[in-house]
């Protein structure tokens, strides 16, 4: 559990995800995934509600789950690293795994939210016609990419849908679902920056060209990555460049 979680016992936070499941119908339910919002509960003198996301292992998988790490505790461990970094992130609250012997059933994450948050593709689909409102949000995620390689992280599956828009007035944006990220003692090198920002606004994004430019104006990478541009890359041609690096990074010891 983090030390600022909503709930202070492990028995206070299964009752709030029993009662959530039991009231709240699912705001995403798929074959592995399923999300609940709770109800908005008090988080010191500011109103905050959780999501409690739900990876199930399907049966093709359960066989070979007993060795590896659950979702919820790999994205609980990513968020609270970046967490400590002050890096702008869904603020973690706990996780918990269900096993059948050493075999993983299922795990849950909870985070914790405060006011109203929308998915950042979600944001720029419902403003379409309104880029002089989306471009200083689309530099606030290029400044938010470049802090975070600077400070060590790689994300792995950096793409706009992996970022929530918060607040009404002043707008922020915070990272979600992080459990490929990855961390080094200094500053990722150049290829697994072009690697995140292909994955965030390269071809196949949905950023409109000025989008792209307000993302990589405020990356402001030309030192390290010169003239670099996302370029046209097959969706599977980076799907499998994506999992190279990543293999590579946790088969050398780089998971948080």
């Amino acid at each position: 559990m983090h030390p600022s979680a909503l709930c202070d016992t492990v028995e206070c936070c299964e009752e709030l995800y029993v009662r959530t499941r039991a009231s709240e119908p699912p705001i995403k339910d798929e074959r592995e995934t399923r999300i609940w919002r709770s109800p908005t509960v008090q988080a010191g003198n500011a109103e905050a509600f959780l999501f409690f996301k739900e990876y199930r292992i399907p049966g093709t998988r359960f066989w070979f789950s007993g060795a590896a790490r659950s979702r919820a505790s790999r994205e609980f461990r990513a968020l609270l690293a970046m967490d400590l970094a002050n890096l702008p992130v869904a603020k973690p609250d706990w996780f918990a795994e269900s096993r059948k012997g050493p075999f993983l059933k299922s795990s849950v994450l909870v985070t914790q939210c405060l006011g109203p948050v929308e998915p950042f593709s979600d944001w720029l689909r419902a403003r379409v016609n309104e880029e002089g409102v989306t471009l200083p949000v689309c530099a606030m995620v290029g400044g938010i990419a470049r802090k975070l390689h600077d400070l060590g992280f790689g994300h792995f599956r950096m793409q706009a849908k992996n970022f929530m828009v918060c607040g009404e007035g002043e707008l922020q944006v915070k990272m979600i679902d992080v459990p490929y990220t990855c961390r080094w003692q200094g500053a990722v090198g150049p290829r697994i920056r072009k690697l995140d920002l292909e994955d965030l606004c390269g071809a196949h994004s949905v950023f409109s060209p000025a989008q792209t430019d307000a993302v990589l104006q405020a990356y402001h990478g030309f030192e390290l990555l010169g003239d670099y541009r996302p370029g046209l890359r097959s969706r599977w041609g980076q799907k499998l460049r994506r999992i190279a690096y990543y293999l590579g990074a946790i088969w050398s010891g780089h998971r948080p």
